[in-house]
C-alpha cells in the first residue's frame, strides 16, 4: 500500500462541510466518488481539518492509501476533470507510510474576512461577513492578545461539555487583524488545533468588542468563566477560510 497526499482547495458555499453526511453534499464524498471512479476501489480519506458547512479552504491536505501504482500528475488532472468546479486538486504527492494530515500538522492558519462599508460588493457577499459601520480595530487587536496563548477555550466551543472532547485546552499562536482596504480586513488566527466553531466564536466576540458590546477587559473573565452564552455570536461560516497548513516537510 502507498500513501498519497493531496492538497486541495474549495469553495465551501454549497457543501455541508468536509465530512460525509446523509442529508447533503460534502467535500469528502465528492472527492471519494471521483477517486473511486479513477481507481475502481473503495477509498478512505483523512483530512487535516474537518471544515464546517459553508467554510472555504485555500489549502486543505488529505491522504488516502491505495495498492495501485499511480502517475500522480495524471491523477491530479483526472480528478480535476471529474470533480465539481468548486473543488480543485492543487497537488498530489507520495507521502511516507506513517504520514497523517491531522496528527502531523504543526499549525493551521485560518482567515476570517470582514467588510465594513455601507454597501457590500456582490462578489464579496459569499466570502466576507458584512459588518457595516465603525469597528475599533485597535481595541479588537488589544482584546485578541487576551486570547493568544494556552487557555481553556470551553467558552468558545459550541459543543456541550463532555460531548466529544476530553479537554478544552488549546494554544492559539497568534491573532492578527490584517487590513486589505479601507473597508475590508481579515482576522488571521493561527494555532495547532481548534475546538468546534472556536475560530468563528473568537471572531464574533472580537466584533462585539469592536462595536462596544463587550469590553476588552471582559475577555480574561469570559475565558475563565467557560460560559458560551456570555461571549459574542458565532460569526457566519461564509467568511472563514482554512488558508494554510504547516508541516515539517
Amino acid at each position: 500500500m502507498i500513501n498519497i497526499r493531496l492538497t486541495i482547495s474549495y469553495d465551501g458555499g454549497r457543501f455541508l462541510g468536509w465530512q460525509k453526511t446523509s442529508i447533503g453534499p460534502s467535500i469528502e464524498e465528492s472527492l471519494e466518488n471521483a477517486l473511486r471512479q479513477i481507481l475502481q476501489e473503495t477509498i478512505a480519506l483523512q483530512a487535516a481539518s474537518r471544515t464546517d458547512a459553508g467554510v472555504h479552504a485555500h489549502e486543505q491536505v488529505v491522504n488516502f492509501f491505495t495498492a495501485k501504482s499511480l502517475d500522480l500528475r495524471r491523477l491530479s488532472k483526472s480528478l480535476n476533470g471529474l470533480l465539481p468546479k468548486d473543488i480543485v486538486v492543487l497537488d498530489a504527492q507520495l507521502a511516507p507510510h506513517n504520514f497523517h494530515p491531522t496528527l502531523d500538522c504543526l499549525s493551521k492558519e485560518y482567515r476570517y474576512s470582514i467588510s465594513t462599508g455601507p454597501i457590500q460588493s456582490p462578489d464579496r457577499r459569499f466570502y466576507a461577513w458584512h459588518c457595516p459601520g465603525f469597528l475599533d480595530k485597535e481595541l479588537m487587536q488589544k482584546a485578541a492578545m487576551h486570547l493568544a496563548g494556552v487557555h481553556d477555550f470551553s467558552a468558545f466551543c459550541n459543543f456541550k461539555k463532555n460531548e466529544g472532547y476530553t479537554h478544552y485546552v488549546r494554544e492559539v499562536s497568534s491573532i492578527q487583524i490584517c487590513e486589505t482596504s479601507s473597508d475590508d480586513f481579515y482576522f488571521q488566527v493561527i494555532g495547532k488545533s481548534f475546538l468546534y466553531k472556536m475560530v468563528r466564536n473568537i471572531v464574533g466576540t472580537l466584533i462585539y468588542v469592536g462595536k462596544g458590546k463587550l469590553q476588552c477587559d471582559d475577555l480574561p473573565l469570559l475565558l475563565k468563566g467557560g460560559d458560551r452564552t456570555k461571549i459574542g455570536m458565532t460569526a457566519p461560516a461564509h467568511g472563514l477560510t482554512l488558508y494554510r497548513l504547516s508541516y515539517s516537510n
